[in-house]
């Protein structure tokens, strides 16, 4: 038994691009595959080189929420899953497979099954979709007869808390019939519709479990009592990141890898110390390993493609469900034709706003069948820029120069937020929403449409 195999470490294209050493010998030791971040030309390359190294077949998996585009350069970022109608969610997941499989990834990290429920979420915002019960399974359809796994996010639900898990442990405050009745029903859907994997959301979930701030990750109530025996899900289960504080709380990740396999995870994802958990799994239960490798590697197998699809048809389908998402009126009028939507979020400085955007600006053209930078052919798709009290810069503030850029370019500036966050962007055509949370799209685009 090679326990090793249960674990997936992070393979960043950039880093890996400059020396793929490391990770070569990680694919020689054995680990189950790798959590891909980034990608280019070169990327199929790069992974075929590992499954060569590597003692047997690896599962390569990625964040692809929204579309391959979200990590690898030159292919579609489709509009987020709020945007989504049931009919579009499936487009989504046929047009990322369609994207993704070609450059060698076997597993996309989505659909999200989170019912967004509490409006000061932090780390949902357009995430969610507006029905997960309907438009989850259909987006898990999707990429599946494409010949993309897929994985639901993140059980039992992180719709409900305040606050980050990448740096605290949030808590849902919800009981067993409040969870049954709101949170439930979209990881059942996607289960029943043959999703590949769960993953687990590192949030407390005290009233659910009885086990006060132990988050669900480590909960062999929630993982195995919940996920397991009642859901009846045989697929593999995989933690969320290590490295993120709300699993971590004080533990090494080396021991919250292990709590995390004795819960009922199959694999876990993402350390930075990973040659600790790579020698912490060792110590798990030999029943458990045994278990855990069964899945691993029946999720590891590429998936046949059943149905492909044209990715112009497709890309007209997201190009139609964005527009409708924010108004039955047609068309967005700024400019001439009609904009796939593009939303942002202000988290940080900078900098990391700067990355965000970085390739914000490719879209779908006007014809639904090809790529565009904005402004190519003189014309920018609305944005989003949905500042946070709680999460935006501190007052007062500058401008950062990607801004001031996006808001000179752009036909149409959405700040969802006080005005005093976004006072001096100059853009003509800024909109300022009242209040300290986010809008829905519709009442946002009322504004618009109505200045």
């Amino acid at each position: 038994m090679s326990a090793e195999r249960l674990l997936l470490p992070t393979l960043r294209f950039a880093e890996a691009g400059r020396d793929l050493s490391p990770f070569l010998r990680w694919a020689e030791r054995g680990v189950g595959g790798f959590v891909v971040f980034g990608g280019g030309p070169g990327l199929a390359a790069m992974l075929q080189r590992l499954r060569g190294a590597a003692p047997h077949p690896l599962l390569f998996a990625s964040d692809l929420e929204d579309g391959a585009g979200q990590q690898i350069e030159g292919e579609t970022r489709h509009p987020p899953a709020a945007a989504l109608d049931p009919d579009a969610a499936e487009a989504a997941g046929r047009l990322t497979a369609l994207e993704a499989r070609p450059h060698g990834i076997t597993m996309t990290f989505a659909p999200v099954c989170d019912v967004k429920s509490e409006p000061r979420n932090p780390i949902l915002s357009q995430r969610a979709f507006t029905d997960p019960v309907a438009a989850a399974p259909r987006f898990t359809e999707g990429a599946r007869a494409g010949g993309l796994r897929t994985c639901a996010k993140h059980f039992p639900g992180h719709g409900a808390t305040t606050e980050d898990s990448h740096t605290h442990l949030p808590v849902v405050r919800a009981d067993a019939g409040v969870w049954r009745a709101r949170d439930l029903a979209p990881f059942r859907a996607c289960i029943d519709r043959g999703v590949d994997a769960v993953m687990t959301a590192h949030v407390a979930c005290p009233e659910l479990t009885g086990e006060g701030m132990l988050p669900a990750t480590l909960s062999r109530r929630v993982m195995t009592g919940l996920l397991r025996d009642e859901l009846g899900f045989r697929g593999l289960l995989v933690s969320d990141a290590l490295l993120m504080e709300g699993v971590r709380g004080g533990r090494s990740e080396a021991e919250a890898a292990l709590l995390a396999m004795e819960a009922g995870c199959d694999a876990v994802l993402c350390p930075e110390d990973v040659e600790g958990v790579l020698t912490a799994l060792r110590d798990v239960r030999p029943q458990r390993i045994e278990e855990a490798l069964v899945r691993v590697a029946a999720a590891s197998e590429p998936l046949p493609v059943r149905r492909s699809g044209d990715a112009a048809s497709l890309r007209g389908v997201l190009r139609r469900a964005a527009i409708a998402s924010v108004t039955r009126r047609g068309q967005l009028p700024v400019g001439s034709g009609s904009h796939p939507l593009l939303i942002a979020e202000l988290h940080g400085g900078g900098e990391a706003i700067a990355a965000a955007w970085g390739g914000a600006y490719r879209r779908l053209g006007l014809d639904g069948a090809t790529l565009e930078e904005s402004g190519a052919g003189g014309l920018a798709a609305p944005v989003f820029l949905c500042a946070r009290r709680d999460k935006a810069w501190g007052g007062p503030l500058d401008c950062p120069p990607a801004l001031r850029r996006i808001g000179e370019a752009a036909r149409a500036v959405v700040a969802l937020g006080p005005a005093r966050l976004t006072e001096g962007w100059g853009s003509p055509s800024l909109v300022h929403a009242p209040g300290e949370d986010p809008l829905t799209l519709r009442e946002v685009f009322r504004a618009l449409l109505e200045r």
